[in-house]
């Protein structure tokens, strides 16, 4: 059984420091001699000790004391000072808990075994007062700098966690405030992966008053809380001016004028502006700086490229032309942010350039698209880590089911 820890009784003449106030050791050595020789320096230097005569004696005495420091004899029975030693060691977790080999042999592989083992440093036999003090007070250096850092790194995570969960609150009310008014519209396949918290790509809905949906699918500069900014005037905007019936080029020209004024000049918002007729024969497309959107019809896939410049970098707007298109019921749009397109797998290719054409080639009139291009884009990317928004849009271009399906 493990030896009851020896208490200094009287302050160290030698180091200044009263019994015991230096913490615990814990000697490890099946020569009774070495741990009293041992034991009596270190009680001088201040410490309580504590005594085991082998390995497995030495975890017993760690789990229940928590020693401060160990010496720790490399060869013994029933177990050694390299298996106990290892084990010590997972036992302590993040705190360092210093082990100083006892040793009398200089054969260099056995040195390096101990240090494999998780040994810190040496003391070697005959061991004087002096050789022992300069190792206990290197390795007393050592746990406080580590002590030290601990702490800190505890204090970094505390606030690290508690900035996060102030940025998850602030992002739950900026997406209600921004979402707030949006219609739902369960016929529209939608997907948004924000890279961080805060999603720079915006989705908008709202219908007409004739009876017609317009959905805005905006880009923000960047990425996370300074790409959201200009979010919440977009959204009010759209939603206002859209219920109030102000034509697609009205709406366009204020968005542009708010986010020139508000953004710096190297932010703006790259944008689709979709708007399904009442009838659900027209679609309206306008196209600032964002992919090409692609309608696949009956007769074939027509492409929607941008033909503007982002909104918010001209204080005018630069192209404030509606394109148009003659649509069927059966027709569907895809839209996507470049945060899709520019994703890149493991060997940098991006998901443009690895199958997305051959993808929408196959894209069957009348068919979603959606399951499928996010199957090939989540195996495009498996293994890497997201470095920007993405949001994609799939919509069925019947206006009657949109209107039907939404309750409205």
């Amino acid at each position: 059984m493990p030896v009851e820890p020896v208490v200094a009784s009287e302050p160290s003449e030698s180091s200044g420091v009263s019994g015991g106030q230096r913490g615990l050791a814990l000697i490890v050595d099946d020569e009774v001699a070495n741990r009293r020789l041992l034991g009596s320096m270190l009680v001088k230097e201040g410490f309580r000790t504590l005594e085991a005569a082998n390995g497995r004696e030495a975890l017993e005495c760690f789990e229940q004391e928590r020693p401060d420091i160990v010496f720790m004899d490399a060869l013994m029975p029933e177990m050694d000072g390299l298996e106990s030693t290892r084990r010590i060691k997972r036992l302590t977790g993040e705190d360092f808990v210093p082990v100083i080999f006892l040793t009398a042999v200089k054969d260099e592989q056995c040195l390096l075994s101990c240090i494999k083992a998780g040994g810190d440093d040496f003391l070697a036999k005959p061991f004087t007062l002096t050789r022992l003090r300069a190792r206990v007070l290197a390795m007393e250096r050592v746990r406080d700098l580590q002590r030290t850092l601990a702490a800190k790194q505890r204090l970094l995570e505390t606030l690290l966690e508690h900035d996060h969960e102030e940025k998850k609150l602030a992002e739950r009310v900026w997406t209600q405030a921004v979402k707030y008014h949006n219609v739902c519209v369960p016929a529209i396949g939608m997907v948004e992966r924000p890279a961080t918290i805060f999603n720079g790509d915006l989705v908008l809905m709202h219908y007409l008053p004739d009876g017609g949906l317009r959905i805005l699918l905006g880009d923000f500069t960047g990425h996370g809380l300074a790409a959201t900014v200009g979010a919440l005037p977009v959204a009010d905007t759209f939603h206002a001016m859209t219920t109030k019936g102000f034509d697609d080029v009205a709406l366009l020209s204020e968005i542009n004028q708010k986010l020139y004024r508000l953004l710096p000049t190297e932010r703006f918002m790259a944008a689709y502006l979709i708007s399904i007729s009442e009838g659900g024969d027209t679609l309206s497309w306008w196209n600032g700086g964002m992919p090409a959107a692609h309608l696949c019809t009956a007769a074939g896939r027509i492409e929607l490229p941008s033909h503007a410049l982002p909104l918010g970098i001209l204080p005018e707007l630069h192209d404030p032309v509606m394109r148009q298109v003659q649509i069927t019921a059966g027709d569907r749009l895809l839209l996507m942010s470049d945060g899709l397109l520019e994703a890149p797998d493991q060997q940098g290719q991006m998901f443009v350039d690895a199958g997305l054409s051959a993808l929408l080639d196959d894209w069957a009139p009348g068919t979603p698209i959606l399951p499928a291009l996010m199957a090939a884009f989540d195996a495009h990317c498996a293994g890497t880590e997201q470095i920007d928004d993405v949001a994609v849009m799939e919509i069925p271009l019947d206006i009657d089911a949109l209107r039907r399906q939404s309750g409205t």
